[in-house]
């Protein structure tokens, strides 16, 4: 159920024009998957026709999405529901008591789509590769994950040793997950800017065509045959061809499922969900795993750096307005800077209650008065804050406008930039925050964004956190704690003083939690599941001839 504490006021965003009864009708239809056949009356061959959203790579290193998963394979799975690993490339695995050694037995007979064996020395190439992706700019998300790595040992074609010096708690979620799916090892001699689309993997699917911006046609590999062990179906995938159109238009995507011209429309909107349910499609999605939609701040920025600024915003927000009134169900209020799905996560929502008055209280004694229209000002400088987000994505739009209503009651401007392009380099147009959220199978993820150890690794970061945090350098020493502590229970207890202060310090303001690996799919649509990382899988799918 959507929950509600009150009426939403009225409000000029474009979701409240789409009214809340459309909303609120949403409740018991999200997360459905329809009627469902049995395995019983699987279909093999036909053609999977997704409008899809336009995607910057098919690498799993590089990007995340169901296409990625649709090309790869990792050496084990993890059941989304339990926690629990299962075998895939590695029929088995040893992990020692000080998580610093992983052993991998590797199931024979497997092959990269370039006919190259998954052997040890396949292992061996892709961990090192790690280090070279590193070194070369890339691997954004396996930052910090290889720091205290020694290397790779094959002890025989079908046994590897992954070692590292520290205790590595993080590293077999990650291996489960398409962020380490194995590649050829003829693929780390490509640049990484070719092998966004370039590369070999050992996936249920290859590439047969593809036209940037426009269209990707998926082949099933014919000799398949090692499916992880959640698969339901074994074997080649009993689809034939994924043919893939890059749509960056919701309302087009809707349309052309409404109308029987495709079989998948991914990321539909709030009231065109609703309709494609009502019409007999039927919806899948899964919280997104690693750290909800949040406002992550530019510390280059005077105003950021100012922490009655940030506490402000924070109680300003209203995040169950902006849950009932723009997401649905699909984005309850974030209670913390992690995911609900995520182990080591804990709800903080006392901190993160809307309370305009304290918002008030607090710039009121930090100096920022009230001026003529209402926007405070301090030694001549008005509260004006720029926040940036994608222009492709309603929620973010609709979420921004109605944040930026919210932050004007208290006295805070916000100004809205929309771009396409809200990206890495997002912090060189000068906003002070961007709207985004992160993947990520570990909550080591928040020491990959808000320690820095005096790197700067990331150019929009404080160089430590005591510049801008009433515990000192605490921050960034929980963070390196957490990250080789052994202990799940002492580990656990560092990831919540961590959450905590990065709350407390409105370091990170989490805004919403948001659904991952959304689609609709039409009737003659069957076995779609998703996986730990909350991507849609399409292996085990198939259609009605």
């Amino acid at each position: 159920m959507i929950r509600s504490t009150r009426a939403p006021r009225a409000r000029h965003s474009i979701a409240l024009a789409l009214g809340l009864a459309a909303v609120l009708t949403l409740t018991a239809c999200v997360g459905s998957e329809g009627p469902t056949q049995a395995a019983t009356d699987r279909a093999d061959d036909g053609t999977l026709t997704v409008y899809s959203e336009p995607t910057p790579a098919f690498d799993p290193r590089q990007y995340y999405g169901w296409i990625n998963r649709a090309l790869s394979d990792s050496l084990i799975d993890r059941d989304p529901d339990t926690g629990e690993y299962v075998p895939w490339l590695a029929t088995s695995w040893e992990e020692n008591e000080s998580a610093t050694e992983f052993t991998f037995h590797l199931r024979e007979g497997a092959t990269f789509s370039d006919g190259a064996p998954i052997d040890a020395h396949a292992v061996q190439a892709n961990f090192d590769g790690v280090l070279a992706d590193l070194a070369a700019g890339g691997g954004w998300y396996l930052r910090g994950l290889f720091d205290h790595y020694v290397g790779t040992d094959v002890i025989d074609s079908d046994t590897a040793v992954v070692k590292f010096s520290q205790p590595n708690p993080p590293f077999l979620t990650t291996v489960a997950t398409s962020q380490l799916a194995l590649l050829s090892p003829r693929s780390f001699d490509t640049d990484l800017i070719v092998r966004r689309t370039d590369f070999a993997a050992s996936g249920p699917f290859v590439i047969d065509s593809y036209v940037p911006d426009e269209s990707l046609v998926l082949k099933r590999r014919p000799d398949y045959n090692w499916a992880s062990g959640l698969a339901e179906h074994q074997g080649p995938a009993s689809i034939d061809t994924i043919d893939v159109r890059f749509v960056a238009e919701e309302g087009v995507r809707e349309g052309a499922l409404t109308s029987g011209q495709i079989d998948i429309a991914e990321s539909p909107t709030v009231p065109g969900a609703i309709a494609l349910e009502r019409a007999g499609n039927s919806l899948h999605w899964r919280g997104q795993v690693g750290l909800p939609y949040y406002l992550e701040a530019n510390f280059t920025k005077p105003l950021v750096q100012d922490l009655a600024v940030r506490r402000a915003l924070q109680r300003a927000i209203d995040r169950q307005e902006i849950s009932d009134s723009v997401t649905g169900v699909t984005a309850p209020p974030a209670d913390s800077v992690i995911t609900s799905t995520l182990t080591g996560h804990q709800s903080f929502d006392n901190l993160l209650g809307h309370d305009p008055d304290e918002a008030r209280s607090i710039l009121d004694d930090a100096g920022w008065n009230p001026s003529s229209d209402g926007i405070r000002a301090k030694n001549g400088e008005r509260l004006e804050l720029k926040v940036i987000g994608k222009s492709n994505d309603t929620v973010i739009r609709d979420s921004l406008v109605l944040i930026k209503e919210q932050a004007r009651e208290v006295g805070i401007e916000i100004t809205l930039q929309f771009t396409d392009n809200a990206g890495p380099t997002w912090w060189e147009s000068g906003a002070d925050y961007l709207f985004q959220g992160n993947k990520s199978p570990d909550a080591d993820i928040l020491r990959k964004i808000y320690q820095n150890e005096g790197k700067q690794a990331q150019p929009w970061l404080y160089t430590n956190s005591s510049d801008v945090s009433t515990h000192g350098g605490r921050l960034e020493e929980v963070l390196q704690l957490q990250a080789t502590e052994p202990d799940q229970s002492a580990r656990t207890a560092l990831l919540a003083e961590a959450q905590e202060i990065l709350i407390e310090d409105a370091i990170c303001i989490p805004l919403i939690e948001n659904e991952s690996g959304y689609v609709a799919a039409g009737p003659r649509v069957h076995g779609l599941r998703l996986d730990s990382l909350s991507n849609l899988i399409v292996s085990d799918a198939w259609v009605d001839n």
